[in-house]
């Protein structure tokens, strides 16, 4: 197995050990199975870089597990190296938590050469980076603060501008893709207006879906591995945004019966997580391309 290989199936072998772990607990890492308001005061956003950028794919529900476990309140992760060029280091005892790095590389010819046609693929690649509460000496910006949760209207209408059609009224939450429309009951019928905003995010992942956008459905509604597959890129997606907007990491809807479903997908299929995990961001940012951001930029405290 060349080096490159190996290093894609140990990232690969560790996503699926780390979900599986979890799922066969009951405990969904992009939600919080947690009090609501104490993960809400945990995980205020987006796990971020040294750089103040997010990550994102697979690395944002593996960082947001790891950091709900330790109890840290700081959500920047570095690589050892970092620590080390911004003048710090990492305190004795501290373990790393393992994330993926998605990587491009050029394929060679027989004789080790560049092919006269380059052909470029896709790596995956194991590697550590511990929190900022982990290390001493460190002295970086401020985090953004905790967006305030952004109201219903504003949701709504950024949804809109994304090109969705949404239809209030029923008993039902779901995207109907035959007539390209989301459904969602009305929010007097929720326990709490967040619950209602999160619904929303989660079908809005449904509707980029659709094969006139980034055509995910054809299968569906008869396969229940792929009706799994999308369920769980939904809830990734939504996640997302709820980071992004403000809500708790949390969702109305319980998916509970979804469980046995990923955690089989994830074994049966080893980059099944990472799959669903690439396309809900893939989601999340067609949505922000078509409507633009959700927020101003966040101001820091």
């Amino acid at each position: 197995m060349t080096s490159t290989k190996k290093n894609s199936h140990d990232a690969l072998a560790h996503v699926t050990a780390e979900i599986g772990r979890l799922l066969e607990r009951g405990v969904m890492p992009w939600r919080a199975p947690w009090n609501a308001e104490l993960a809400q005061a945990m995980t205020p956003g987006l796990p971020l870089r040294s750089t103040g950028q997010p990550y994102k794919g697979a690395n944002v529900p593996l960082l947001w597990a790891a950091q709900l476990a330790s109890g840290y309140a700081r959500r920047t992760w570095l690589t050892y190296r970092q620590v080390l060029q911004l003048g710090g280091h990492v305190r004795k005892s501290e373990k790393a938590c393992p994330i993926i790095f998605y990587g491009r590389a050029e394929a060679k010819g027989a004789d080790g050469s560049n092919s006269e046609e380059q052909r470029t693929y896709r790596f995956l690649k194991l590697f550590h980076v511990f929190n900022i509460e982990q290390c001493d000496g460190l002295d970086l910006p401020r985090e953004p603060s905790a967006p305030a949760v952004v109201d219903l209207p504003a949701l709504h209408e950024w949804v809109r501008r994304a090109g969705a059609q949404v239809r209030i009224g029923g008993d039902k939450a779901f995207y109907a893709p035959s007539v390209d429309s989301i459904f969602v009951p009305h929010v007097a019928t929720f326990l709490h207006e967040e619950h209602w905003t999160a619904t929303l995010a989660h079908e809005a992942i449904h509707f980029t879906g659709h094969k006139s956008r980034l055509d995910r459905l054809d299968d569906y509604a008869t396969d229940r591995k792929a009706r799994a597959r999308e369920e769980l890129t939904a809830e990734l997606g939504a996640a997302i945004i709820g980071a992004m907007v403000g809500l708790a990491p949390y969702h109305l809807e319980d998916h509970a019966t979804y469980i046995a479903d990923w955690l089989k997908a994830v074994r049966d299929e080893p980059r099944a997580f990472f799959s669903a995990a690439a396309k809900a961001q893939a989601a999340v940012d067609w949505l922000v391309e078509r409507a633009g951001p959700l927020l101003d930029e966040p101001h820091l405290h």
